[in-house]
């Protein structure tokens, strides 16, 4: 068996805000909640808008990797809606963790930033959303977070299947 990505649709996130609830880096890292109120979600066939409750809970560990666990709801222009839930991470090299603990500005290629999302869905036509493996391609842009979601697409040509 092999296995391919298929680009799916994009989520653009902007004027997201942080707040921090507590920092231990001796321990447990920094836990900050970062409320996402304005954003966009655009598909092949849909469009529509972040829902005004969108948060990621994070924790930065000491060496900088941020562990997060995403929560978002979108309603599209038709009227349909989406929920997207995600566990995942970000990381840069060691050398930039200082930077990144202190919100300063780091090149967004240097990032390692991938999640796993789940998807509820509330229409047949959006089915498709739940019937496969996700893989979520984060970039932190200045300005935004941009969100590229790839289903995973699986062929059966394994030489045992014969």
């Amino acid at each position: 068996m092999s296995v391919s990505l298929k680009k799916q649709f994009e989520v653009r996130l902007t004027n997201v805000q942080s707040v921090v609830c507590g920092q231990d880096y001796d321990h447990n890292g920094r836990r900050q909640l970062v409320y996402c109120p304005e954003g966009e979600i655009i598909g092949p066939d849909f469009h529509g808008h972040i829902m005004p409750a969108g948060i990621d809970h994070q924790i930065i560990r000491p060496d900088g990797t941020c562990e997060a666990s995403i929560a978002y709801g979108f309603k599209l222009d038709d009227g349909r809606s989406i929920y997207i839930r995600a566990e995942g991470m970000r990381r840069v090299p060691p050398e930039l963790a200082e930077t990144v603990k202190s919100g300063g500005p780091v090149d967004p290629k240097l990032f390692y930033f991938v999640t796993v999302p789940k998807f509820e869905v509330y229409d047949e036509s959006l089915r498709w959303m739940t019937e496969k493996v996700f893989i979520c391609d984060g970039t932190r842009l200045p300005d935004s977070v941009l969100l590229t979601y790839y289903s995973v697409e699986q062929v059966n040509d394994h030489p045992a299947l014969g």
